[in-house]
């Protein structure tokens, strides 16, 4: 016994400098140069049709290009602003479907069934990370409409950005518990309320845009500073660029943002900067980016399998015939977002005949989370089960689905 004490005490003093020059480190103040160069990840930008005339997209990207982003989540009235940023900047444009046709929407949208409508012919031809920003309040979101659009973001598994108070906020959690939801302007509460609703959500993220109480002549709020403490992987920056002029504005906005991010560790400054708007928008991303969108031939399907914390998303270009190979694309999703997901193997198999396929698939990982399979060949008509093999942090999970090749 006091052979292993000695033991675990050499080896604790052995690894105590390491440990306390990493703590050093992520409360060391980040340095004038550290935040200057800083990238920012806006997650609060509008290029809506009152917008296109007076600010050319050309403009607008080289604003964004100025101050430094890493990523723009983008959404606008109507959605062909979002799609004239992202095809002039894929690279750094992340597309938000925002319900509305035209601002008039904003008071109205809630009630009109031609939204739900307008929502699907989007997602059926273009991709997005997110679904708003929305106006929400209330009992509100309890409406058919709101209703509908949660059901999309989960069909599609999409980020919901809300501008909502805190009653919509529960509610949405209330019909999708496993919702991942961004909340606009941090919902203009006090941060000590955010951090209550927080607490109870963990799924829950905040954007700061329009937020000028954080940070202050260089100097960040004490309560919004416990807050970030609290939750570091949780808030983000906006600039909202709700009317046109305020384009303009992207760059000032995030020199702004600088200046108070270096009153924190620079660990946290960089988290608020753009490392939490990355690590909750870009594998959501990724994985709309990877679902095929509805063919002329209407061959395009999608699966959705479910395991304990885990949701699979299947797609295909085509369905699967005789002897034609088949490819897919696959998205894993967790409870956890920080989860490390590993995909380790894609096969089919026929249950009544007791045999796989003549041929191995090929798996190809395109990053954590998200896979391909090729040449999938399905040599025999009937009854074919596809099983896929997961280790979620280490741990084996299996998801399976039973189809019919005619």
């Amino acid at each position: 016994m006091a052979r292993s004490l000695d033991v675990a005490r050499r080896t604790l003093l052995r690894l105590l400098p390491s440990a306390l020059g990493a703590l050093a480190l992520a409360g060391r103040p980040a340095s004038a140069t550290q935040v200057a160069a800083l990238p920012i990840a806006d997650t609060h930008i509008h290029y809506s049709h009152d917008a296109w005339a007076i600010v050319p997209v050309d403009t607008v990207v080289a604003l964004m290009r100025a101050a430094n982003l890493r990523l723009a989540l983008v959404s606008s009235s109507d959605d062909e602003g979002t799609q004239r940023l992202a095809l002039a900047a894929p690279d750094l444009v992340v597309p938000s479907l925002r319900p509305y046709r035209s601002r008039g929407d904003i008071a109205t949208w809630a009630r009109d069934p031609a939204i739900a409508t307008h929502l699907e012919a989007r997602l059926r031809r273009f991709r997005y990370a997110a679904i708003g920003e929305f106006h929400l309040f209330g009992t509100d979101a309890d409406l058919p409409v709101p209703r509908r659009m949660v059901d999309l973001a989960r069909e599609h598994g999409l980020v919901l950005h809300a501008h909502s108070d805190i009653d919509a906020i529960e509610r949405l959690f209330a019909q999708w518990p496993q919702a991942r939801i961004l909340w606009a302007h941090a919902g203009f509460e006090r941060p000590e309320n955010v951090r209550a609703v927080m607490r109870r959500h963990p799924r829950l993220w905040a954007d700061l845009a329009f937020r000028n109480d954080p940070g202050s002549a260089g100097r960040v709020d004490a309560g919004w500073r416990e807050a970030f403490e609290e939750f570091p992987a949780r808030f983000m920056l906006g600039t909202d660029t709700f009317t046109p002029e305020r384009l303009h504005y992207i760059p000032e906005h995030a020199g702004w943002a600088r200046g108070w991010l270096a009153d924190l560790p620079a660990a946290l400054a960089e988290n608020l900067a753009w490392r939490n708007a990355h690590a909750l928008l870009m594998p959501v991303w990724s994985a709309s980016q990877a679902r095929p969108l509805a063919s002329a031939d209407g061959e395009g399907m999608v699966w959705r399998l479910e395991a304990p914390g885990v949701t699979v998303s299947v797609s295909a270009a085509r369905t699967p015939r005789v002897s034609r190979p088949w490819s897919l694309m696959i998205a894993v999703e967790t409870a956890r977002p920080q989860a490390l997901v590993e995909i380790v193997e894609v096969d089919a198999e026929m249950p009544t005949h007791r045999h796989g396929m003549n041929y191995r698939p090929r798996l190809t990982v395109l990053a954590p989370g998200l896979a391909r399979a090729d040449a999938l060949m399905l040599h025999m008509p009937g009854p074919w089960r596809l099983r896929i093999a997961l280790r979620v942090d280490g741990a084996p999970v299996s998801v399976q689905h039973d189809f019919i090749v005619p």
